[in-house]
């Protein structure tokens, strides 16, 4: 069966997050072309996750499996349909971090612990929400 360990899943996000800085806005979370390729991989996901979730649907399965060549059928659409509630929460998650946090850079708010530490634990705080809620449903 595919998962993704959800232990392991904060430590991922602490060393992303362990990142964040406010000195160059290039380089940071909050620039605009991060904010752009975070939009890309949400599409990317929310594409997959829409073509699982018809690959595991009673009615859409037959269609999908057929169009594939039968490499996803039901079952593997649900495991990876679930699969990528993870990755896509991680990536909405810190897109929203980041575009808040570039919409205070652009307002002019330059007090770096919003961006150093209170931005990044509400980010911690968020996905760990959302992998806790995840794993209560296996």
């Amino acid at each position: 069966m595919l998962y993704l360990e959800p232990q392991a899943a904060p430590y991922i996000l602490i060393v992303i997050a362990a990142t964040v800085t406010i000195p160059s806005i290039n380089k940071s979370i909050y620039s605009p072309s991060f904010q752009r390729q975070t939009a890309w991989v949400l599409l990317a996901l929310s594409i997959m996750e829409a073509l699982t979730g018809f690959a595991a649907g009673p009615v859409s399965s037959n269609i999908i499996t057929m169009i594939t060549g039968g490499l996803l059928t039901r079952g593997i659409g649900l495991e990876l349909h679930l699969l990528l509630i993870d990755p896509l929460a991680f990536f909405f998650i810190l897109h929203i971090a980041s575009g808040i946090g570039l919409a205070l850079i652009r307002r002019g708010i330059k007090w770096t612990p919003i961006y150093t530490v209170i931005l990044p634990i509400l980010l911690l705080l968020g996905f760990a929400t959302v992998v806790y809620l995840d794993s209560l449903f296996f």
